[in-house]
């Protein structure tokens, strides 16, 4: 301390409730740092774990698709056609991202037949010439 503080008798007891306040206060500061450091580790190795855990079955996983993929490459376009694929959707059913499709493409019925050039919203931008009306 400085011979400013050591003078003043009055506010020395002041001081000391500070400083001990301040060396408490350093103290929490530190456990929760600590506390915290140690909760991170605790989190990143349990992450791992289960990363080493999960790493021989990804590896299972990924050679099986792999071999199915090899697998339907050798097939021809009649091969392919008969268990419904094309060549350009192998890599989608080995990944599990094809769509599940109808075996049968849908037929499309006719509409009844209507004549746009002379339907209300095509005659409604066309000049008004009366029976002569026609769609630009």
């Amino acid at each position: 301390m400085s011979d400013w503080y050591s003078e003043r008798r009055d506010i020395q007891s002041y001081v000391a409730q500070a400083q001990e306040a301040r060396a408490e206060a350093m103290a929490r500061v530190g456990y929760l740092g600590v506390a915290t450091v140690g909760r991170a580790l605790l989190a990143a190795g349990a992450a791992l774990t289960k990363a080493v855990r999960a790493a021989p079955e990804a590896v299972r996983a990924w050679r099986n698709r792999h071999a199915a993929l090899r697998q339907l490459l050798l097939l021809d376009e009649r091969m392919l056609s008969d268990i419904g694929l094309s060549r350009s959707d192998i890599w989608a059913a080995v990944d599990g991202t094809l769509r599940d499709r109808p075996l049968e493409p849908a037929t499309q019925q006719p509409a009844d037949y209507v004549d746009i050039a002379l339907s209300n919203y095509a005659l409604g931008g066309c000049n008004d010439n009366g029976d002569r009306r026609r769609a630009a």
